[in-house]
């Protein structure tokens, strides 16, 4: 029996053993599920991350690309990865709120000791530089409240809220979050200060705590006379604080003041909440208020909330700039430059204006180049842009000749680079790079007035005509004035000869100077020489011109025949299609056809056109079957097709859901743009404009399914595609003609005017009035 129980114990054991292990395989088997969930999704976060890597490495102005990389990273907590893909970002682009939001929360719990909080005092500079955010300040002082403990820490706390309310205490919208933190903070102070009940208040904490409820009552006079909504439940809060409903004259006066202003700003503000983001023509109205009440500081403070929405527009980036010039605060106008070229790279007159802001404040040559060569490396769209550039620096470079002094070296740096510009724009564009010269007639008059290099001045000048230029007569009269100030009658009459024979837009300008010049400098036979000269060119000249006439006129009487011609195959379709449902041709007395009546017909038909009074095109009967007429349609957009690739018609009713794509490579795909566009929304069709080979033109449309699409694809505007900026544009149907600008005086008979003319120039107002009195 012994035996026996032991056995069945030990069974029990056993089962016992067996149970329990079973249920420790389904623990690991359900662990080791969930970890191989995990392992697959760091695997495909790991590899979106090299992916995103690889395309920002061939391309380091894909925003949304950095973007992603830094969502895929904060799922796979790298945080030094993390870290470096958020300043590999900032270091190209200015960051939103959002994302400065997310970096500084990701490192405010880790930062524990003191060389960590200052890192990160530092990220907060760094962010509020960008955009002036409400929410970003906030988060800001509560960082800062977090080093009460510190030495100085009161200090620091509210120097931080007075730094607050400096850049966005008057947002009128968000700017009362910041007073409200700030009063808070100072009431827990105050309520720190109280006594403890039956304790004996000492003279000292007297003192202190008058000291600070006068400190809370001067943050609530600040704040009321500021125009912030919800200003009138400020006042209530503040009559509840002070225990009685009267309020000090002073403190009434602002109140009331700042009331009236927001009266004036309400509309606007409700504008700008009806629409997300706020829309930029309310925030011109909005800064248009505000200029005109004078108020710097609110009209700032405006301009930053509308870049804040519209960071991309690079005329509002110029308007505050200029504005912030007139007040000449220099400190921050340079780094408005710094923002404004971060968001908008491409706008070449930024870069010009912040070359100038730079030139006064007397930033040294080194700081200067580094400038024009970042500028002249971000691959503007148009030659212009570039010659803008060009000159400019160039202007900086002349200017930093001292002229009294030894100045060798600046002048040979101005030589070569002036030279390396034109060279440059010739290079890329050809003379219609810089259509009139520009930059040589510059060197050349540097060195002809100021070097006193005339040999050198002609030589540029030769250049210049010899580049395309010698047609044109204001080139030729600026190389005359340039040798008239600082050469020799010799070198002056060899121009203007060189001109005549050369000139053909305004040889009449030519001849006059020639004369006038021999007029002036020369005898009488070198005069007569000139009269001779002139007056056999403009014989020449006028021989031609009337040749071109002709010329001009008889492919105009060609054109206007074709068109006679169709007109009349035209009509000739119509009226056989009327004669044969047309009644009975009208007789004369003996029974002949009236000849007389369809002449008077035919001359009628040839005046009015002889369906003037058929009405509409769609009830003309044409002489060709419906069936016919569009198989010879379809055949002739079949033609077409094969001759200019795909041929679509235009459909207008789709312009709000496309967009127009241009600057594209030649070899790109539709699956290309398939890849950069379905990011922004739905893509129902895509269309790469091709040429009679089947090859892309660089340029094309893309067709989303509803309008938001849009907005999200033309933010793509100038993002690089394989090495070159792509335009992207909303879609426009340029073939239809915009209407004539109205006339803007009356066209209502008016009884009491008279238009006289042919007055002489010299006739004065009371000589008029003389003559019609009579």
């Amino acid at each position: 029996m012994a035996d026996n129980a032991d056995f069945e114990m030990e069974t029990i054991d056993d089962t016992g053993k067996e149970d329990v292990n079973l249920d420790n395989e389904d623990e690991q088997g359900d662990s080791s599920s969930d970890d191989s969930e995990v392992d697959e999704s760091d695997k495909q976060n790991e590899a979106k991350y090299h992916a995103l890597s690889k395309k920002i490495s061939q391309n380091p102005y894909l925003y949304d690309a950095h973007k992603d990389r830094i969502a895929v990273l904060r799922k796979m907590d790298d945080l030094q990865k993390l870290r470096d893909a958020r300043e590999e970002m900032s270091k190209y682009f200015p960051l939103t709120e959002e994302l400065w939001l997310d970096w500084l929360k990701d490192e405010t719990p880790l930062a524990l000791d003191e060389q960590e909080r200052k890192k990160l005092g530092k990220l907060f500079e760094r962010a509020l530089h960008d955009y002036q955010s409400v929410p970003l300040w906030l988060e800001y002082v509560q960082f800062s409240i977090g080093r009460m403990g510190e030495e100085d820490g009161l200090t620091t706390i509210r120097n931080a809220f007075e730094q607050a309310l400096a850049a966005v205490g008057l947002h009128a919208s968000q700017g009362v979050n910041i007073w409200e933190a700030y009063r808070e903070f100072e009431n827990a102070i105050t309520a720190g200060l109280m006594p403890q009940p039956g304790a004996v208040v000492t003279k000292e904490q007297e003192e202190a705590f008058t000291v600070q409820n006068q400190r809370v009552a001067n943050l609530f006079k600040r704040q009321l006379a500021v125009p912030l909504l919800g200003m009138d439940m400020t006042l209530q809060e503040y009559k509840e604080w002070r225990g009685e409903d009267s309020v000090s004259s002073d403190v009434m006066d602002g109140y009331t003041k700042a009331h009236k202003i927001l009266e004036q700003m309400q509309p606007l503000e409700d504008r700008l909440s009806a629409t997300s983001p706020p829309e930029l023509e309310v925030y011109q109205d909005y800064i248009q208020l505000e200029l005109e009440t004078g108020d710097p500081a609110r009209v700032q403070c405006v301009y930053e909330r509308a870049l804040k929405d519209h960071c991309l527009v690079a005329d509002l980036w110029l308007q505050y700039t200029n504005y912030l010039s007139k007040l000449k605060v220099r400190k921050q106008i340079c780094d408005t430059y710094e923002r404004a070229l971060r968001n908008c790279p491409w706008a070449s007159q930024l870069w010009a204006n912040y070359m100038l802001a730079l030139e006064r404040e007397n930033t040294d040559f080194k700081q200067m180049k580094e400038l024009a060569d970042r500028c002249l490396g971000v691959g503007f769209a148009d030659a212009a842009d570039y010659l803008l550039i060009w000159c400019q620096y160039c202007d900086y470079l002349q200017r930093r000749i001292d002229w009294d002094k030894d100045h060798e070296e600046p002048l040979e740096t101005f030589r070569l680079t002036i030279e390396r510009a034109a060279d440059f724009m010739f290079e890329n564009y050809g003379k219609d790079g810089d259509p009139e010269a520009t930059l040589q007639q510059y060197w050349a008059h540097i060195e002809g007035g100021k070097c006193k290099n005339m040999e050198k001045a002609r030589e540029i000048w030769n250049m210049i005509m010899q580049g395309g230029h010698g047609a044109k007569a204001s080139l030729w009269l600026q190389y005359y004035r340039l040798e008239r100030m600082f050469g020799d009658n010799k070198h002056c009459r060899r121009i203007l000869q060189r001109a005549l024979n050369s000139v053909t837009d305004w040889p009449e300008s030519i001849t006059h100077a020639y004369i006038t010049f021999e007029r002036e400098e020369g005898d009488l036979e070198q005069y007569d020489t000139a009269v001779a000269r002139c007056e056999a060119q403009m014989e020449r000249v006028n021989e031609r011109r009337a040749k071109a006439s002709e010329k001009e006129q008889a492919l105009q009487d060609s054109k206007k025949k074709n068109k006679t011609d169709k007109k009349a195959q035209k009509k000739g379709k119509q009226t056989l299609s009327v004669d044969t449902n047309s009644q009975p041709q009208e007789t004369g007395s003996k029974g002949m056809p009236d000849t007389k009546h369809k002449r008077k017909w035919d001359d009628l038909s040839q005046e009015k056109g002889i369906f003037a009074d058929l009405g509409p095109k769609s009830t003309i009967i044409s002489s060709e079957p419906p069936a016919k007429k569009q198989k010879e349609e379809d055949s002739r957009a079949s033609q077409d097709s094969e001759q200019h690739g795909e041929y679509v018609k235009h459909d207008a009713t789709k312009d709000n859901i496309t967009v127009f794509v241009s600057n594209l490579d030649f070899n790109l795909p539709d699956t290309r743009l398939n890849e950069i566009f379905e990011k922004c929304g739905q893509i129902s069709n895509i269309r790469l404009v091709k040429n009679y080979n089947g090859r892309s033109k660089g340029f094309g449309y893309v067709e989303f399914t509803d309008s938001n699409a849009v907005l999200k694809a033309l933010k793509l505007d100038r993002e690089f595609i394989d090495g070159r900026p792509m335009f992207v544009s909303r879609c426009e149907d340029r073939s239809v003609v915009k209407s004539a600008p109205l006339f803007k005086y009356a066209k209502k008979l008016e009884k009491n005017k008279l238009f006289v003319k042919g007055l002489p120039y010299t006739i004065t107002r009371d000589a008029i009035e003389t003559i019609f009195k009579e």
